[in-house]
């Protein structure tokens, strides 16, 4: 089921001033996720889910799978946010964090680069 009406309501919701920036690394991953399994590509949600993710030290309370599931999401869409993957990539090479992959967070990741 593709409910436009809602996805367009909530995506409205989430770019109403501020809302974003309460969103857990989680809520950023599942939402990106979420766009991109149903294959809406809506720069302004993208965006701001990017801008949310590049705050200041916000990226470091991102999981293994958090990781796996918004670079896919970014990759399977198609926006090519160099800050965003190059900041992700960045955060993925810190010492062991790898260490916490599973094959399925190193293949996704991999394909999104």
């Amino acid at each position: 089921i593709k409910d436009v009406e809602l996805l367009t309501s909530l995506a409205q919701r989430l770019l109403k001033h501020g809302f974003v920036s309460t969103f857990s690394a989680q809520a950023v991953a599942n939402t990106a996720w979420a766009f991109a399994t149903l294959r809406i590509k809506d720069v302004k949600v993208m965006t701001a889910l990017a801008q949310r993710t590049l705050e200041d030290g916000f990226l470091s309370t991102f999981s293994n799978q958090a990781v796996a599931n918004t670079v896919w999401a970014y990759a399977t869409l198609g926006f090519h946010n160099h800050i965003l993957m190059e900041a992700v990539a960045m955060q993925t090479t810190e010492p062991g964090f790898l260490d916490t992959f599973n094959a399925q967070n190193v293949a996704n990741t991999a394909w999104a680069y």
